[in-house]
């Protein structure tokens, strides 16, 4: 679906855009390229901002302490200067907020020195937040798309059993989400995804942010076990070094969420969210036999929100100030809600 001028004009709020928009994709947002082979590896959703892009990244599948590969963000020129930047989820947060922070420079330094106005959707974001905390002088507004600040505690259940899309049962795998480090920025930060088993009221005392968790549980064989699928990733060892460094990528980008001070001066914020879709809102924790812990995934606990993100997970960490508007649409399709997205801009740009 493309973003027709015409529709745009039907639609209150639009017409008080007034300065260049970023649209950041969340996870698995972004279309990945095989550099050599030149063959897909995953198709972007699309959102009706954009008509289908070029973005390029390398995407075999292997753990490196070297996260700068090589990257093109398109920049897709409309009528009112939209742009999107896309990144590679095998990247930390941490590093690709570095390289969105680059990209929200090259736009400022081209427009006079404008205030942006970036549209985020879900992971995406958390990276625009942390870049707003980092440079507040780039941007004017954001809107986020069901982001989870609160997390997301359905990730779990990927890093273990992994997604079979159509007939490909191997290109979001256990093993690949283990190496999309992006995934461990969406665990909830407060280490409430898992409640006690035989008390809901409790949350289990787990930091699963701590490797020797993950080491002592079966939350992802990809560290506790060898197979020539896990084995393409590295020896058993560099697995465990791997997720350790990406956990404590983790915390630190987490960390960058938070209000850097009590004066901080914050642009126009608003949520786009939706509650009324059965959601993941975190799992029961159990053990073992050899007394490891055990996640029960077939006991998922309901919670309201957009099907990916519990509407609580969607409140921006504590002092924040933040406006909210609602949907009927999950949440892949949050960004169809051109109505919705109509109001939030309003939101925003009413505010200047």
């Amino acid at each position: 679906m493309t973003f027709k001028k015409k529709v745009v004009k039907e639609i209150p709020g639009f017409e008080y855009i007034h300065s260049d928009i970023v649209l950041i994709p969340g996870f698995r947002g972004s279309k990945l390229v095989n550099d050599k082979t030149k063959k897909t590896g995953w198709i972007s959703l699309c959102t009706p901002f954009l008509p289908q892009s070029k973005e390029s990244i390398d995407l075999p599948l292997n753990i490196t302490k070297h996260e700068q590969d090589s990257i093109n963000g398109t920049i897709i020129h409309q009528p009112f200067k939209l742009h999107k930047f896309s990144y590679d989820w095998r990247r930390t947060n941490e590093s690709s907020t570095e390289i969105f922070i680059k990209f929200l420079q090259d736009i400022y330094n081209n427009n006079g020195n404008k205030k942006i106005y970036i549209i985020a959707h879900s992971n995406g974001g958390l990276i625009s937040l942390s870049a707003l905390h980092q440079h507040p002088h780039l941007i004017g507004g954001i809107i986020f798309a069901g982001t989870p600040f609160g997390g997301a505690p359905g990730i779990f259940g990927n890093l273990r059993h992994g997604i079979s899309l159509l007939f490909n049962k191997k290109i979001q795998d256990d093993a690949a989400h283990f190496a999309l480090r992006t995934v461990f920025s969406l665990m909830p930060p407060k280490l409430d995804a898992f409640k006690d088993q035989d008390d809901s009221t409790k949350y289990a005392n787990i930091d699963y942010f701590d490797v020797e968790e993950w080491k002592n549980s079966d939350w992802s064989l990809a560290i506790n076990e060898d197979n020539p699928r896990y084995n393409e990733l590295g020896t058993r060892q560099e697995r465990i070094d791997y997720l350790q460094r990406t956990l404590e990528a983790a915390k630190r980008f987490h960390k960058t969420l938070e209000k850097p001070s009590e004066n901080f001066e914050y642009p126009p914020l608003c949520t786009l969210v939706s509650n009324i879709h059965l959601t993941n809102g975190g799992y029961p924790m159990g053990k073992l036999d050899d007394g490891r812990h055990s996640i029960l995934y077939d006991k998922a606990i309901a919670a309201d929100g957009d099907s990916a993100v519990p509407i609580e997970r969607t409140k921006l960490p504590e002092g924040i100030p933040f406006e909210v508007v609602h949907t009927n649409n999950s949440h892949g399709s949050l960004l169809e809600d051109l109505e919705a997205v109509g109001k939030a801009l309003q939101t925003i740009f009413n505010k200047h």
